[in-house]
């Protein structure tokens, strides 16, 4: 999948799956503004951050839209430092209530579309390149009309796990972050929580972890 690189880059290289959201957005533009080169990808292309080297459209459930923006990062790039799965998706039911297309959606976005991303960054990543995750707290979140979004959450732990020793010479993170104030609380049924971060924070957490050179979970 990788091919020739045509362009001289001095560059620290990102990819940001899911730039248009609030983690993602901040995230991705945090980094421009330290001097990266950031790849951007979404599903909702229309809000990826302005400014970035190359944006991309992309459906969590489909691998072959993740593919395709791997090859036109493979094209441009000379190799990534980081890449970042931080898209995600949210409905509200009992478990007996879920529609099973409403079901896949949650599970679609929130793990499935990390694996499909990971599979499709990590022959993008230098050696000692990293990939993190956008996970949660699934303890805290296993509540009522919790059920597809918890299940989901909790799928990334073992996935980020045996990424990590089917590829050591690279690095993964899960990120647990506690409420974070985007608009995905939009479709969560309670309030904001106070004292919740911004997108801002947690991004600048994230480009510190990448910074330090360590790897595993890091709880926000």
């Amino acid at each position: 999948m990788r091919r020739p690189y045509t362009e001289v880059s001095y560059m620290n290289e990102a990819l940001i799956w899911g730039a248009s959201g609030g983690i993602g957005g901040a995230l991705a533009t945090l980094l421009k503004t330290r001097g990266w080169h950031v790849f951007a990808a979404a599903r909702n292309e229309s809000h990826i951050p302005p400014d970035m080297d190359r944006s991309y459209g992309f459906d969590a459930a489909d691998p072959y839209s993740c593919d395709n923006v791997a090859m036109g990062v493979a094209q441009a790039s000379s190799g990534l430092d980081l890449a970042v799965y931080a898209a995600g998706a949210m409905s509200a039911s009992t478990a007996e209530s879920f529609e099973p297309t409403a079901w896949q959606k949650v599970m679609d976005a929130n793990l499935n579309g990390a694996w499909l991303a990971a599979k499709a960054s990590v022959h993008l990543l230098k050696e000692g390149g990293h990939f993190m995750v956008i996970g949660a707290y699934v303890d805290k979140i296993s509540l009522p009309r919790f059920s597809a979004y918890a299940a989901a959450k909790a799928g990334l732990e073992p996935l980020m796990t045996i990424l990590a020793k089917e590829h050591r010479k690279l690095k993964f993170t899960l990120v647990r972050p506690g409420a974070v104030d985007t608009p995905f609380w939009a479709n969560v049924p309670f309030k904001l929580p106070a004292g919740a971060a911004s997108p801002a924070a947690v991004a600048e957490a994230m480009l510190a972890r990448w910074e330090s050179g360590q790897a595993g979970v890091l709880d926000l």
